[in-house]
């Protein structure tokens, strides 16, 4: 197998794409964002590879931004860190009278030990 060959095998090379390029693709589809902004982000998430200055990022890396982008939108008021295994994940977001009579109900259960 020629070096060339083995180049055009790598999954990375064949469907990995540039910041630049995804932002054209993404303004395809109505999704503007500037190439130094999906850098961050794909920096904060650690979704990409990079081979000295070059930056190459997947359709799943670009799904895993996407996902993250999703879960850093609550607020914390947390002013002390958080332990545990969900630590980080504590948020006092506006919450429904549905969801705050659920979750009532739900604790109510659980020291009744029916739950």
């Amino acid at each position: 197998m020629t070096e060339t060959e083995k180049a055009e095998s790598s999954q990375i090379l064949t469907i990995g794409k540039t910041p630049a390029q995804w932002v054209e693709i993404m303004a395809t589809h109505g999704i503007e964002i500037s190439e130094r902004t999906l850098r961050e982000k794909a920096n904060d998430t650690g979704a990409f590879f990079r081979l000295g200055r070059t930056m190459l990022i997947t359709p799943a890396q670009i799904d895993t931004i996407f996902e993250e982008g999703q879960a850093c939108r609550s607020k914390s008021t947390s002013v002390a860190p958080s332990s545990g295994s969900r630590a980080g994940l504590n948020t006092m977001a506006d919450r429904s009278p549905v969801h705050t009579a659920k979750a009532r109900e739900r604790l109510l259960k659980l020291a009744r030990g029916t739950g």
